[in-house]
């Protein structure tokens, strides 16, 4: 955590993603969801993890901005006191670039305004476990780190698919959060007609989970992921196929299993299998 002094008082706000609490996710789901500049995102952040807000004051203060902090309780639920300070625009932006971890530039062309956009490099799992209408969703661990292979070919097959209907966010999630012990297929689309009924913006949360963890993945393995927000090289649904075939070793009595092992051991099969294929075609090309 980041911890900062304002005046005589110290306080801290989050440092990197994994920080952020999931009421401040939620929020800066819902600024996302307006049409708000990454500028006004960094500040409104601000603010809200500081639980502070822009006060009146009299004009004889010029251009500084006051701003008032409320402090919790640590026994209550309910603020205490409010703490009031004056700062200038400078200050202001000076702290809101800290939060600056949120967003990263886009590759512009030389001569055009650079354009950023919000990277969710989210790692921990905000909610391992979820009740929706007395059902309880058992979600995956930090990072992936648990999943089966199988999980992780329908993950990617609708995470794919949402491209053309939104709304498979809903299958989406039900690859990794579902009911009883273990994944099951037979049951998706059940778990995802009740994964439904969750908010959108926690949805949303859950999926900048999603996307935080695929793109960890893709920095560990580049040689399997493309390397953007960890997608698979080529056709999402065949190259998955492919690589099932390839880790059975094209031995269907095989496949079964590789589907319900763990995602890791896959990957690093993979990897170790395009590392080698990698360095067969250099040899032929220098010979």
């Amino acid at each position: 955590m980041h911890q900062i002094q304002i005046y005589d008082d110290k306080y801290q706000l989050p440092e990197r993603w994994d920080e952020l609490s999931n009421k401040e996710m939620t929020y800066l789901v819902k600024l996302t969801q307006n049409d708000v500049s990454i500028e006004q995102v960094k500040i409104y952040m601000l603010l809200y993890c500081l639980k502070a807000h822009v006060s009146r004051h009299r004009k004889i203060y010029g251009d500084q901005v006051r701003i008032s902090v409320g402090k919790e309780s640590e026994n209550v639920s309910f603020r205490v006191r409010r703490k009031k300070y004056l700062l200038t625009p400078e200050e202001v932006c000076s702290l809101a670039h800290l939060f600056h971890f949120l967003v990263e530039r886009e590759n512009q062309r030389y001569g055009i305004a650079p354009k950023y956009y919000i990277k969710p490099d989210r790692f921990v799992n905000p909610y391992p476990t979820l009740r929706i209408r007395m059902q309880k969703f058992i979600g995956p661990d930090d990072g992936l780190y648990d999943i089966t292979f199988e999980q992780f070919i329908y993950m990617q097959t609708y995470r794919d698919a949402m491209r053309q209907d939104p709304q498979k966010i809903n299958h989406l999630l039900a690859c990794l959060w579902h009911r009883g012990k273990t994944f099951d297929i037979n049951r998706l689309d059940k778990d995802a007609a009740l994964l439904r009924h969750l908010p959108d913006t926690q949805k949303i949360v859950m999926y900048w989970f999603i996307t935080g963890c695929l793109i960890n993945l893709g920095d560990q393995f580049p040689r399997v992921f493309s390397g953007k927000e960890g997608s698979i090289r080529n056709n999402v649904f065949d190259s998955q196929l492919r690589l099932l075939d390839t880790l059975a070793n094209s031995d269907m009595t095989k496949k079964d299993a590789v589907r319900k092992g763990n995602l890791m051991d896959a990957l690093y099969s993979m990897d170790e299998s395009v590392r080698k294929h990698d360095e067969l075609e250099e040899k032929i090309r220098n010979h």
